[in-house]
């Protein structure tokens, strides 16, 4: 009955991962922002009637501030249609504005940022007006996930390992009492975490929280999808642990062990990642296998300590979990690849940092856990008690570990992933002047072929000036790379383009444009950019 019960257990998680194909289909990536118009930075001469934002990915706007050259804010008529957002403001004055933005993207994270345009000239007045969130609702998004991370996976992963691995009410009470706390603790953060979502996205301060609006947008964000089932996979984990019914318990086990798999599934970063067809089933599967064996060590521990022969429950896990620990490893590794555009993220991006950390760390959990299988259960399962002080020291050291991976994952909240700061790098908008001329430079990468530069050369009262040469020069003497010349051809109407312009690396490069007005006159505008890498 009990291998029926474990193989059935299987088979229902992977049926389950394949209804993730149809789940959430509108769901996209961490958006960015990848062109703004007018550019940031940019001198127009007119005032512009629309402002256009457009990113990466599908958003909706949540803040949109315009403030003006006097710090007054101007409020625009705003209107969202997929990836752009237009803003229609009234006529508006000469100077530099600033335009604060707040969008959440269809993962459920918010991100924000300015853009500074001045209208005829730049002037000294406007203020930045950055919409950002409170540090302390920061920690407290922090907070919320690690405790709804425990409840996840030390109460309902140790509620189905009382239900399908262990003996019937074989559990010490205590035991029962510690994870039906863990899951109460998750059941309890989950709500919170949805208001909390409300306030990032509103930017609002932590003492904000109970007002309605933010429950109700926390509610409207992919995220809130998540809390919901999250509270009721908790709820089910919670009567599996204090259920006396047997059937009842593994109903309910199951039940909250594909909740959790599908609340991680529905937002967040990996579960966004294209391709969505695979990337749902394999963060749905990734989580219910971590559930399964992260949730088995406490009940273990308290085994080994209790019972000198572990009540058979440690030779029924050993058995069991290969199968989802190699679950686990290929759809970690399907995860890694989707979130990282190349192998130095790994070190050169806070997510990539984040990752690797995670990875050390579970490399030491599979040392424990081989250690374990073919050392230190063999010795307790031919000797009993007097092995027990080993393997419990080693499942201890196990928990702890598993602790601190919860704790580092938490923090993946606030780092998007590469793949997400690459698209926000796509396209590169520089703008110089000087007293003679000024030049808008927009560089776009181009699939397989580098990148390309297009240079609008305009006087002061950004009319097109005709010039007989532009010459770009890339140089960046602290990496040992000398200057990079590239002429452009000329497109008409004081436009020309540079076409497979390559990049060797990402950063901050020294920009040249020289400009030959006439044969007597040249002139030569030189600043450091920041760039993304274009092979």
């Amino acid at each position: 009955m009990r291998v029926r019960l474990r193989s059935g257990l299987f088979r229902a998680v992977l049926a389950l991962a394949g209804l993730l194909v149809l789940a959430r289909a509108d769901a996209w990536a961490h958006a960015s922002l990848v062109r703004a118009d007018p550019a940031d930075g940019a001198i127009v001469a007119q005032p512009p009637a629309t402002l256009k934002l457009t990113f990466s990915e599908p958003v909706s706007p949540l803040v949109m501030r315009l403030i003006g050259p006097s710090g007054e804010v101007i409020a625009p008529d705003v209107v969202s249609e997929n990836t752009t957002v237009t803003l229609m403001p009234p006529r508006l004055r000469q100077g530099t504005h600033v335009l604060s933005w707040r969008v959440i993207s269809a993962d459920g994270h918010p991100v924000g940022g300015s853009i500074l345009f001045s209208v005829g000239a730049p002037s000294g007045g406007a203020g930045a007006g950055t919409v950002d969130t409170d540090p302390l609702v920061k920690a407290a998004i922090w907070t919320a996930k690690l405790v709804l991370y425990v409840g996840f996976f030390f109460g309902i992963g140790g509620a189905v390992f009382g239900a399908l691995i262990a003996q019937p009410r074989a559990l010490p009470a205590r035991l029962d009492a510690w994870i039906t706390g863990a899951t109460a603790c998750g059941l309890i953060a989950a709500p919170l975490s949805l208001a909390l979502q409300g306030l990032d996205a509103l930017a609002l301060p932590l003492w904000e929280i109970w007002r309605p609006e933010v429950w109700s947008v926390g509610l409207g964000t992919s995220y809130g999808l998540t809390a919901v089932i999250a509270f009721l996979s908790l709820a089910a984990g919670l009567v599996a642990v204090r259920t006396g019914q047997r059937l009842l318990a593994i109903g309910s086990a199951l039940a909250a062990l594909a909740g959790l798999g599908l609340a991680l599934a529905v937002s967040g970063h990996a579960a966004t990642a294209g391709p969505r067809f695979i990337s749902r089933p394999s963060v749905f599967l990734h989580a219910v296998c971590v559930a399964f064996w992260i949730g088995s060590l406490l009940p273990l521990l308290v085994l080994v300590r209790a019972s000198p022969s572990g009540d058979g429950s440690l030779r029924r896990f050993s058995r069991v979990i290969p199968y989802p620990l190699a679950a686990l490893a290929a759809t970690g590794v399907f995860l890694c690849f989707v979130q990282l555009d190349r192998i130095d993220a790994l070190w050169t991006t806070n997510y990539g940092v984040v990752l690797s950390g995670k990875l050390a760390a579970i490399v030491a959990l599979l040392a424990l856990a081989a250690a374990n299988r073919y050392r230190l259960v063999p010795r307790f399962e031919a000797q009993g008690g007097g092995a027990s002080r080993p393997l419990a020291t080693s499942i201890a050291v196990e928990l702890a570990i598993a602790f601190a991976i919860l704790a580092v994952v938490a923090t993946w909240r606030f780092t998007p992933p590469p793949r997400a700061l690459a698209a926000a790098n796509e396209h590169v908008s520089i703008h110089f002047h000087d007293q003679r001329a000024m030049a808008q430079i927009e560089i776009e990468p181009v699939r397989a072929r580098g990148a390309e530069a297009h240079v609008q050369v305009l006087d002061h009262d950004l009319h097109p000036i005709t010039v007989k040469e532009v010459t770009l020069v890339f140089s960046r003497p602290a990496a040992g790379i000398e200057p990079i010349r590239r002429s452009a051809i000329s497109e008409g109407d004081a436009s020309w383009r540079i076409d497979d312009l390559r990049i060797p690396m990402a950063g901050r490069w020294m920009l040249r444009v020289e400009i030959l007005i006439s044969d007597f006159e040249k002139v030569m505008i030189e600043d450091q950019v920041e760039l993304p890498r274009a092979p």
